[in-house]
């Protein structure tokens, strides 16, 4: 299997609060936030947290992500709990895992999983944030999301609280489906019609990485951007 990341400051941002892991089956993709290195800390940890808990099993399902999830967001809690200067920090986190084709997947927050193949890009994850919330009732359209003031609150993080539900799924890939997480750096910029057109335009992992960063770029960079693309 193909494995790789990128992850990428940005134009506006002083630290890069992002961390991914992608080596073999296992990629995650986790966003921090909070405090003057609090996210950083928040997002690594989550990153190791869950790499050592998927390494320890013998096999690994949704159950074992998710389990890998609370463990980190039980972490993470109770470090800004003894220290002030990480107090409020928090992640969020998709992960997935490839085994005998079939991908086993488990999130909180609003990066996302998507899968491209024969029928085009599928999001597979649901954002748990405020205007994900304001779509489902109806108020705004997917359109609107990219644009609305409010699209970085989530509803949904690791660590904020001692307790956090985790979503997750599994689904069976086909031969050259290809794999991409992300965080909102890329998703809640650019257009899922214009990701689409990229892995659609570009078979080549590395370079259809630069070219995504790059619409990253041309539409201001105003956050970190991680994104990582795998292919069974």
């Amino acid at each position: 299997m193909i494995s790789l990341g990128i992850s990428k400051t940005g134009l506006v941002r002083q630290r890069n609060e992002d961390r991914f892991y992608a080596q073999g089956p296992l990629l995650i993709v986790a966003d921090g936030m909070g405090g003057y290195t609090g996210g950083e800390y928040a997002s690594t940890m989550v990153v190791d947290a869950i790499v050592n808990v998927v390494e320890k099993s013998k096999e690994v399902s949704a159950h074992v992500l998710r389990n890998a999830i609370l463990e980190a967001n039980h972490m993470v809690y109770r470090k800004s709990q003894s220290y002030k200067e990480l107090e409020g920090m928090g992640t969020t986190a998709v992960v997935a895992y490839v085994q005998n084709n079939i991908l086993y997947w488990a999130h909180v927050g609003d990066s996302r999983l998507y899968i491209y193949g024969e029928k085009g890009l599928q999001r597979m994850t649901k954002d748990h944030s405020m205007v994900q919330q304001l779509v489902e009732a109806g108020t705004i359209t997917e359109e609107e999301v990219l644009h609305h003031p409010n699209r970085n609150m989530l509803t949904r993080a690791i660590g904020v609280y001692e307790s956090v539900e985790v979503d997750t799924g599994m689904i069976e890939l086909f031969q050259n489906d290809r794999i991409l997480l992300c965080s909102d750096g890329l998703s809640g910029y650019i257009e899922e019609s214009k990701i689409e057109q990229v892995l659609s335009e570009e078979q080549n992992e590395n370079r259809a990485l630069e070219d995504l960063v790059h619409l990253v770029y041309d539409a201001g960079a105003r956050d970190n951007v991680t994104i990582v693309l795998g292919r069974i």
